[in-house]
C-alpha cells in the first residue's frame, strides 16, 4: 500500500515536472521571438496550476503593453516627421517608465512642432528679405542706368559749355586786342590835334602880322584850332570809354577763366560719375549681379 502510494507521488510530481518544463519551453519561445523583435508573439494558454495561467497573463499583458508603446511611439514620431504635430502620444494605459517615456515623447514632438514653426517664420523672413532685395536691386539697377543716362548727356552739356566757354574767352581777348589798338588810334589822334593846334597858332599869329591882308586867314586859322580842341576833347573821350572797356573785359576775361575752370573740373566730376554708374564694375553692373546671386540663393533654399 505504501509502495503504490509512492507510484502515484512519483507520477504527480513527474506530470508537474513536466507541465513546468512545456511552459518554460513555451515561454522561451516567446521570448526568443520577442528578442527577435517579433511583439506580436503571444503565450497560449498553459495546462497546469494556477499560477502559470497568470504568468502567462502577465507576460502577455507585458508584451501588450510593449507592443502598443512601439506601435504608438512610432505613429505619433512618424507623423511629426511628416509635419502632423496633431498627432501625438496617447498615455491612456502606459504604466509606469512607458508613461514617462510616451510623456517624453510627446514633449519632444511639441519641441519639434515649435522648431518647425521657427523654421517656417525663417523661411517666410528670409524670402520677405529676398524679395525685398531683389526688388532694391531692380530699383537700383534702372536708377543706375537712368542715371548713367543723365549723366551722359550732362557730361555733354559739359563739353558743350566749356567749348562756349573757350570760343567766348577767345572774342573777349580780341576784344581787348581791338580796345588797344583803338588806344593808339586815339593816342595819334590826339597827337594830330596837339600840332594841328600848334600849326594854328602860328598861323593866327601870321595873320595878325599880315594886318587886314590876314584877316581871312585868321578867320581860318581859329576855326582850324577849333576842330583840333574838339578832337582833342572827343579823342579824351575816347581814352575814357576805352580804358572803362578795357577794364570790364579784363574782368570778364577773369570770369570767364573761372567759369571755364569750373566746367573742366565738373567735366570730369561727371565723367567720373558716368563711369560709376554705368561702366565697368559699375553700379549698374553690380546691382545686375547682386540681382543675380539672390535669384540663385532664393532657387537654392
Amino acid at each position: 500500500m505504501r509502495r503504490a502510494r509512492s507510484t502515484s507521488d512519483s507520477d504527480g510530481l513527474h506530470a508537474e515536472l513536466e507541465t513546468y518544463r512545456h511552459a518554460v519551453e513555451v515561454l522561451s519561445q516567446v521570448f526568443g521571438a520577442v528578442a527577435r523583435g517579433d511583439l506580436e508573439v503571444r503565450v497560449a494558454p498553459l495546462r497546469g496550476r494556477p499560477e502559470l495561467a497568470e504568468l502567462r497573463d502577465q507576460v502577455n499583458l507585458s508584451l501588450d503593453v510593449m507592443d502598443a508603446f512601439v506601435r504608438e511611439s512610432g505613429a505619433s514620431l512618424t507623423a511629426a516627421a511628416q509635419g502632423r504635430f496633431h498627432r501625438q502620444f496617447l498615455v491612456r494605459g502606459m504604466p509606469g517608465t512607458f508613461r514617462d517615456g510616451a510623456q517624453r515623447i510627446n514633449t519632444a514632438r511639441d519641441t519639434m512642432r515649435a522648431g518647425e514653426a521657427a523654421l517656417e517664420e525663417q523661411n517666410r523672413t528670409r524670402q520677405l528679405m529676398v524679395d525685398k532685395a531683389i526688388e532694391v536691386s531692380v530699383h537700383v539697377a534702372a536708377a543706375s542706368t537712368e542715371l548713367g543716362a543723365s549723366a551722359q548727356v550732362l557730361a555733354a552739356s559739359a563739353r558743350s559749355g566749356v567749348e562756349e566757354a573757350t570760343a567766348a574767352l577767345s572774342t573777349v581777348q580780341a576784344l581787348e586786342l581791338s580796345a588797344k589798338e583803338i588806344q593808339q588810334a586815339v593816342l595819334l589822334i590826339k597827337n594830330v590835334a596837339s600840332q594841328t593846334r600848334l600849326l594854328a597858332l602860328n598861323a593866327t599869329i601870321e595873320a595878325a602880322r599880315a594886318g587886314e591882308f590876314g584877316r581871312g586867314f585868321a578867320v581860318v586859322a581859329a576855326e582850324v584850332k577849333t576842330l583840333a580842341d574838339e578832337s582833342a576833347r572827343s579823342s579824351d573821350d575816347i581814352t575814357e570809354q576805352v580804358a572803362a572797356s578795357r577794364a570790364a573785359t579784363e574782368a570778364a576775361v577773369q570770369a570767364i577763366d573761372r567759369v571755364a575752370g569750373a566746367i573742366h573740373e565738373m567735366n570730369g566730376q561727371v565723367d567720373g560719375i558716368a563711369q560709376a554708374a554705368g561702366g565697368t564694375q559699375g553700379l549698374s553692373e553690380l546691382a545686375e549681379t547682386l540681382h543675380r546671386d539672390i535669384s540663385r540663393f532664393a532657387a537654392q533654399h
